[in-house]
Order: C-alpha cells, then structure tokens, then sequence
C-alpha cells in the first residue's frame, strides 16, 4: 500500500492514564497518527510497569507485559502532577494539545488542580476524555461516581458474570477484561467524534466514559428480555434457534449457526436426515429452540465420527455458517488474523519481539499502522519538554534532580 497520512496526524494527546481502558484508547490514537504523550510519576512509573511477567532489557530496564500490550506508538515523558511546578508544566503542555485521556478514579483530577473546568480556561478548544468506572459529575452525574472500580466490578454489577454458561448459581468472570476494553473502544470513538464535533464548533468538550455503562451495553440482550418480555434469559447460549452454539466433533468443537429454514433443510441432508425438514417438532427455529438439546443430541450423533474440518467445509459448501472452535494456538498460527494484521509483532528492547492485538479499524485511506514499541519510562521527558516549552539543560537538569520530572 502506498504511503498515506494517517487520519489522526498533527493531533496531540497528553494521557493520565494507567491499566487497560486508558492506555487502549491513547493506544488506538496513536495508532490511527496521534501524538500520544503518556504522563507517568517519576521513579516508578504508572501501575502497569509494576504488574508481570517481566522480562529484562540490556540495560537494566525491567519491562512488563502488561505495558508492552497496551502503550506501542506513544512517548512517555515523566511528570510529578502532585506537585505544583509538575501541575504548571502539564498545564503549559495542555495548551499546545488536543486532547487530553484520562483513566483516574473520578475525582482525582479535579483533586489535582487539572479537572475539565480548569484546563477547558487554559484551551477552550481542548477534548477532555476521562473514562472511569461510573461517569463524572459534570455529565451524567450519578450516585456511584466516588466509587472506585476495576474490570471485574463492572463485570460484576453490569450483570455480565450471570451470562456465560456455568454450573450451578455462582456468578462467572468472563476470564478476560471485556469491560476494560469496551471502555477503551468508547473512549476511542467519543474522542474521535469531539474532535469532528470541533472542525464544526471550534470549541471543546467533556467526553464523559464510564465503564459501567459500557457493561450495560454488553448486557443489552438480557436486559431487553428481562425488561420488555419479563422473561429471566437462561444463562450461556440465547436460544432462539437451533443448532446454534458450539457442538462437539471427532477432534473437538465447531460452532455452527442455522437460523433460515433454508439452512435447515440444507443441514438437513448434509446430517443425511431429510426427513427431519417435515418433522413438525422441528418446523421452526423457535420449535427447534425449545428443543434445544434434543436437536444437539442428534446433531452430536453424527458430528462425533467427522473433524472440525470436515464438517465446517461441508457445512459452509451449503451455505451454513460454521468454524472450528479455535484456541490462542490457533488464532496465533490463523492465516485471517495475519492478513488483517491482528497479530501484530513489536520489536521490543527486553521480550526480543512481543505478539499483541492489532488494530480492527481498517480503512482504504490508512497506510498499515507503524509498530513503535512502547517506550521506556521517561524516554521522551527531555526532547519534549525541550521542544514545547522551551525548557533548556539547565532547567531539565533541576527538575529531574527535584524529582519533578
């Protein structure tokens, strides 16, 4: 692909941010051209560095995982907001950027001195991103804005534990953090929009992302069956056809979805049973649901002496949608993931090379994204704070040895 711009280049994003939601939305900025200028505290860091594995580069540099998954692309300069001369800085850096991302608990902004009310007198034109577990006051003020909250209590209150298949009445963690990184995505595409919004207003705006409601997007299903039906939805698969879901073969699991009667009669004769498309027990989607594992039953017959292989090809020269279930192994080795660059390798200082998500927003406008490895903590302090605010070597050399930089 010839080389383009990337839709975001020339915007600036200083990012307060920690764990997953803040630094994958700053993330997928830069990605799409932003300049991501990540704000960590001296000395450590922020949190993520602190979470392994670790591995360590030539230099001594401890490196986690954790970060290296989340921060390719972005420059990490150092910057102690707690102390006045540090919140100046930022404040100084704040009107020569764009945007700024924060993932701090609600208050800890404002509590700083550096909340929207404050920087918005600064830069009028400035989008303030903040995603946190429950929203802010500013916005859509809620009873629960003070609380404090991580992937799993979202998951948790939002109802999505009660979803998954399980046995018996305990509440399941979905085993990845879902609500962290639909946080993410939302902090993504709300500064995205406010940053359109402002080619037409000229004026900033309070992007206001909480992870809560996120959760409560994912739960739509049940929370539309329960609140419009009255129906309590069963936990795991949404029985509104059959088959549907994941069905055991010869060499493990496909997934198989048939929801047309078209499909049916075509699964039918591929089953070698077509004299099940007259059965009246099976004459819908909805009969077939409520007979549910009736119909996995006698599909499992015989699906037990065929390969995930065989059976997704026959079933997809049909016209069925069907796919092996497939394990990290698989999708690290899948030739759809390599040519949609969803695996992406990053050439890293201390893991050699590190294998992460890539990005799914794909355009025709886009050159591939660049894979910048994230940086080391405080790598671009002095070039940065050098080349926007003038800062000389003497002064750098004071700030860094008061520990405000």
């Amino acid at each position: 692909m010839a080389e383009k711009d990337l839709a975001l280049d020339g915007v600036r994003v200083l990012a307060v941010e920690h764990f997953v939601a803040g630094p994958y939305a700053s993330m997928w900025l830069a990605d799409h051209g932003a300049e991501v200028i990540k704000i960590e505290p001296p000395g450590s860091g922020e949190q993520a560095r602190e979470v392994g594995p670790f591995a360590e580069a030539a230099d001594g540099e401890s490196r986690s995982l954790g970060l290296v998954r989340s921060n390719r692309n972005k420059l990490s300069i150092t910057l102690d907001l707690k102390r006045p001369e540090g919140a100046d800085l930022f404040k100084r850096l704040v009107a020569k950027t764009d945007v700024v991302l924060e993932n701090l608990r609600a208050d800890s902004m404002n509590k700083l001195g550096l909340g929207y009310s404050v920087l918005r007198e600064i830069n009028p034109q400035l989008i303030y991103t903040s995603v946190s577990g429950f929203g802010h006051d500013d916005v859509f003020p809620g009873p629960l804005v003070s609380w404090p909250a991580f992937d799993v209590i979202v998951q948790a209150m939002s109802g999505l534990m009660f979803r998954p298949e399980r046995e018996g009445p305990r509440p399941v963690y979905l085993g990845f953090p879902l609500a962290d990184l639909f946080a993410g995505a939302l902090g993504f595409a709300g500064t995205v929009q406010a940053l359109y919004q402002r080619t037409r207003t000229g004026e900033g705006q309070h992007v206001d992302i909480a992870m809560y409601d996120g959760g409560v997007v994912l739960n739509e299903l049940a929370l539309a069956t329960r609140g419009t039906l009255g129906e309590v939805p069963d936990s795991g698969t949404h029985f509104q056809a059959a088959p549907f879901g994941a069905y055991r073969v010869a060499d493990g699991y496909v997934s198989i979805a048939v929801f047309s009667e078209k499909n049916w009669r075509s699964f039918c004769e591929v089953l070698g049973h077509p004299e099940l498309v007259d059965d009246p027990r099976y004459a819908s989607g909805r009969l077939r649901a409520q007979r549910y594992y009736e119909v996995r039953e006698l599909v499992e017959d015989w699906l037990s002496g065929h390969t995930r292989e065989d059976v997704t090809n026959q079933l997809r020269s049909v016209g069925i949608a069907a796919a092996a279930v497939e394990d990290v192994d698989d999708l690290l080795a899948s030739p759809q993931a390599s040519a949609r660059q969803m695996v992406l390798e990053i050439p890293d200082p201390a893991w050699g090379k590190v294998r992460v998500a890539g990005n799914p927003i794909k355009t025709s406008a886009e050159a591939p994204t660049p894979t910048v490895p994230a940086p080391a903590l405080g790598q671009h302090t002095r070039r940065t704070l050098t080349e926007l605010l003038g800062l000389d070597a003497t002064e750098l050399d004071r700030l860094t040895a008061e520990q405000v930089i």
